[in-house]
């Protein structure tokens, strides 16, 4: 499969989105920054970016004013944190934030810098992808940069915590399943409820007695990955 085509997801703790969240919208209506550096999974399923640590960049010294853009990572931040990752064998994301909700996407500007530097950064992180992630209070959009020629958005952003929460560049659109095999419940859940267990992943321990009725309910009700 051509790397363009593989869903890349990001995954970060909730200990380190709070951290992040709180240093990015701190309520000035202001532009901050960050560096998240992240171990790299690969499945049948994709790519997942699991966030190890944030390094927030301090304003005035790390995050200070661009000569093409609003803001910028100083290179001395940029230095320390990709060495950091090459060393740690993790991936280098550049962390801005924007103004909104639910919406978020990365201006031209931003994108002609990753046009610039990236290649280069590449370089440097020793074959280990490199990229940037822009959010908004509840919203998330990431370049993601595996060679000089294949690069990928972010497919979604997950926040793992007692719940998962997902972030987008923008609220997606859910469609519903239409399936007669689920003809009766979706009058109780409708076919856009119908839609969300089917995109389900659900995990089940121990399949005795009663792990196993478990599965089969689970089943029945059209969970789609057991």
């Amino acid at each position: 499969m051509n790397m363009k085509e593989i869903p890349v997801t990001l995954v970060i703790p909730d200990t380190l989105y709070g951290k992040l969240f709180t240093h990015l919208f701190p309520g000035d209506g202001d532009e901050h920054g960050a560096v998240i550096a992240a171990g790299l999974a690969k499945s049948d399923r994709g790519i997942r970016l699991l966030a190890r640590e944030v390094f927030l960049a301090q304003d005035g010294k790390d995050y200070v004013p661009g000569g093409m853009g609003y803001r910028m990572l100083k290179p001395q931040f940029i230095y320390e944190k990709l060495h950091y990752c090459r060393e740690q064998k993790l991936c280098y994301l550049a962390v801005h934030n924007h103004g909104g909700d639910r919406h978020v996407a990365f201006s031209p500007v931003d994108l002609a810098s990753h046009d610039r530097g990236y290649p280069a950064l590449l370089e440097i992180s020793g074959g280990l992808p490199v990229g940037a992630v822009v959010f908004a209070k509840a919203a998330a959009a990431g370049d993601i940069w595996f060679s000089r020629n294949q690069r990928s958005p972010l497919k979604e952003t997950r926040i793992a915590g007692r719940n998962i929460r997902r972030l987008y560049p923008q609220p997606p659109r859910l469609l519903g399943l239409n399936d007669p095999t689920y003809d009766r419940q979706m009058m109780l859940f409708g076919s856009v409820g119908q839609r969300i267990l089917a995109n389900c992943r659900v995990g089940i321990v121990g399949v005795g007695g009663i792990g196993s009725l478990v599965v089969e309910y689970l089943a029945h009700l059209g969970v789609g990955s057991l």
